[in-house]
């Protein structure tokens, strides 16, 4: 499995919330801004880009496209568990929306397992970005596990068997900083991630996005959810939010 990616942006940085097959919403936000790769604009998703939502296959055929980018988010690590037979990997991708998979025809499933699969499991666990304008931005899936950035780094690089799965665990699954950040009404270090001028990350569905502490920003609008939206971030000198619904 891959640790971080470094990315140094010439055009505009777009990042968007968990996609769980929801393709249309973020069509349409990426056509009203006129994203162009070409240009040198890049879009980075931030993992769980398939379950729940009605065209997984579609958002799975985004990491083909110019310009776009991904991490790994907890779904990703579902569906690798469950197409590899590990225990519990099937029922738990099932319980959490990977039904989609099942029912695809048997040509399409052996597809997914060939050609995208491997895509998946080679995004990179973290994404360390450098706009245009030289802000520095950390993007991960759940949380960055230290309040210091290039600590995360060093650990992704450097950590080997258990240690690294545990760290793993929490970068895709943990809702520790932000179940305080929705709490405390007061500003802590730990919503200040140091190296970085902001740290994104989705996982937690919550509205209105983004969700701000410190320098830590949340964009998970639940879009495959009940009143739910994509929220994609547009991240400048100014952060400008574009949010559409399915």
């Amino acid at each position: 499995m891959p640790s971080y990616q470094t990315l140094r942006v010439r055009g505009r940085t777009f990042v968007v919330g968990d996609l769980h097959g929801c393709l249309s919403p973020l069509q349409s936000i990426l056509q009203q801004v006129h994203f162009s790769a070409e240009n040198g604009d890049i879009c980075v998703l931030l993992g769980d880009l398939t379950d729940r939502g009605p065209d997984s296959l579609g958002c799975l055929a985004l990491l083909d496209q110019p310009g776009i980018y991904s991490i790994q988010g907890n779904h990703e690590q579902m569906c690798s568990a469950a197409l590899h037979n590990r225990p519990l990997g099937m029922f738990n991708w099932i319980s959490n929306g990977g039904n989609w998979f099942y029912e695809l025809s048997a040509e399409a499933q052996q597809q997914v397992r060939e050609y995208w699969l491997p895509k998946i499991e080679e995004l990179p666990l973290a994404i360390d970005l450098f706009t245009a304008e030289q802000l520095h931005i950390g993007i991960c899936h759940a949380d960055p596990v230290f309040n210091d950035w290039q600590e995360l780094l060093t650990a992704l690089d450097t950590y080997q068997a258990q240690q690294r799965e545990t760290l793993i665990e929490k970068l895709l699954w943990s809702r520790k900083r932000i179940s305080s950040a929705t709490k405390s009404g007061f500003r802590s270090g730990t919503y200040e991630i140091n190296g970085l001028d902001w740290c994104i990350m989705g996982h937690t569905p919550i509205r209105p996005t983004p969700f701000r502490k410190g320098n830590c920003i949340w964009i998970d609008s639940g879009a495959v959810f009940p009143n739910g939206y994509l929220s994609v971030l547009e991240v400048g000198r100014e952060l400008h939010c574009h949010q559409a619904s399915l």
